[in-house]
């Protein structure tokens, strides 16, 4: 990514961060909710109150939930010539930490275990199947204002063709328009690559792929949640492992989505994609699966104080690009 559009996402981040802190008093006690509430998604996950006005303290884990997903995904890093789909799981964690001020921390981790879904890597003898390790850890706040930011670091230790350690930074800020609307930006930017070898001789680095998303959250009366993004990446190679050298791609347009559909109090469905166009070789990442809300979370999800801001990273929010040495 050139040093300009760096500076460009930058200012970006540190204006939205700055009114933030200049409305965080912005609104007037009529317009924040009142403790008593009527349905289940509104009820805050820090303090939750039922209609009589009566609030429990909140637990330790209360903001915590499991995921198992069927994973699929296709990056620049499959060399031009494979994809990969199996499972994943995942758990994360939000914890106040000033909540008097509306600060948080959270931290997570999740294993994707996949296999190829294209024999090209059996048949020049190279792996059959690659495993990923993500933690994700950060901070973020949330002011009475309705706006928010947050700050995460995503450790990427993957086991493919070779072993490789990435990382990469992601930063957010969002307004709440309403009980219904959330807009908000979203950088990730790397922060490391590794090298590695494919086959016998072939030298290749990987770095995560600089991304800049503009999103729009909806709440839905069910308690289900949509989102959908768009934005632009930072350049990709577009090299194949079977017909060889081919000019990298410049700066591409993205788009992406998720939908968190609550079934019981404890239960949702949850699932993410994330596209980097062009399709054939940029990325085409998604998951699908069941999260499981110890803390009976599942209609207050994200709308909490101290809810984790970010999903844990996962191939739809890192995205590897691979570049021949």
């Amino acid at each position: 990514m050139s040093l300009h559009r760096f500076k460009q996402i930058a200012l970006v981040l540190l204006v939205a961060a700055g009114v933030s802190l200049w409305a965080a008093d912005a609104r007037s006690a009529d317009q924040i909710p009142s403790a008593e509430v009527t349905q289940p998604w509104e009820l805050d996950s820090y303090q939750a109150c039922d209609n009589a006005g009566v609030c429990k303290a909140p637990g330790l884990f209360d903001e915590l939930y499991l995921r198992f997903a069927f994973d699929g995904s296709k990056q620049p890093q499959d060399f031009g010539v494979n994809a990969v789909a199996g499972a994943q799981a995942t758990i994360n964690l939000g914890l106040p930490v000033l909540p008097d001020y509306g600060i948080g921390f959270q931290i997570g981790s999740s294993i994707t275990a996949t296999s190829n879904a294209v024999r090209v890597y059996e048949l020049v003898g190279e792996t059959t199947g690659r495993t990923q390790s993500f933690t994700t850890v950060g901070m973020f706040q949330r002011f009475d204002s309705g706006w928010s930011w947050g700050v995460v670091h995503d450790f990427l230790y993957e086991d493919y063709f070779d072993d490789f350690s990435l990382g990469q930074w992601r930063l957010r800020s969002s307004f709440d328009f309403n009980e219904c609307n959330q807009v908000g930006a979203t950088a990730m930017l790397r922060s490391y690559d590794d090298t590695g070898t494919f086959g016998a001789s072939t030298d290749v680095r990987l770095q995560p792929i600089d991304q800049l998303q503009f999103y729009w959250r909806h709440y839905w009366q069910s308690g289900a949640q949509t989102s959908l993004w768009l934005g632009l990446a930072d350049g990709h190679g577009e090299d194949n492992a079977v017909t060889g050298f081919a000019p990298a791609k410049d700066e591409s347009f993205l788009f992406g989505a998720d939908v968190l559909m609550p079934l019981t109090p404890s239960l949702a469905i949850y699932g993410e994609t994330n596209i980097i166009t062009p399709i054939d070789t940029g990325t085409v990442d998604a998951f699908l699966g069941i999260q499981w809300y110890p803390g009976a979370k599942a209609y207050s999800a994200r709308r909490g104080k101290f809810s984790p801001m970010f999903e844990v990273a996962s191939p739809v929010s890192l995205a590897a690009d691979l570049i021949r040495l």
